[in-house]
């Protein structure tokens, strides 16, 4: 089988996206209790490049806070501290995430 560009840019696309949706799942089911990473730097930046995806700014996001009043099993929400504004973001499984600006 003979493989063209027009057949490798579309997995290749693909196998990123999984990738991504891969680590944004990581970031629903990290408890907040790694003691290397106190302030969830990792799932700040996994929400953070969510969020700059959707259009919304976020500069530096340097600080994740899981919201337990405002999750469910299989959709987190999380607050995010950025350096120009926090939000509160609620995952959602194949949609978009639900955006709130706090600050």
């Amino acid at each position: 089988m003979r493989w063209t560009m027009k057949a490798l840019v579309p997995a290749t696309v693909l196998g990123f996206a999984a990738l991504g949706f891969s680590a944004i799942a990581s970031a629903q089911t990290d408890t907040g209790d790694d003691p290397n990473d106190p302030d969830n730097t990792v799932a700040a930046n996994i929400v953070g490049t969510q969020l700059r995806a959707q259009g919304y700014r976020c500069d530096d996001p340097h600080k994740a806070e899981r919201d337990p009043d405002d999750s469910d099993p299989g959709n987190q929400a999380w607050l995010v501290v950025c350096d120009n504004a926090v939000y509160r973001v609620r995952l959602v499984p194949d949609q978009a995430a639900q955006v709130e600006k706090i600050e």
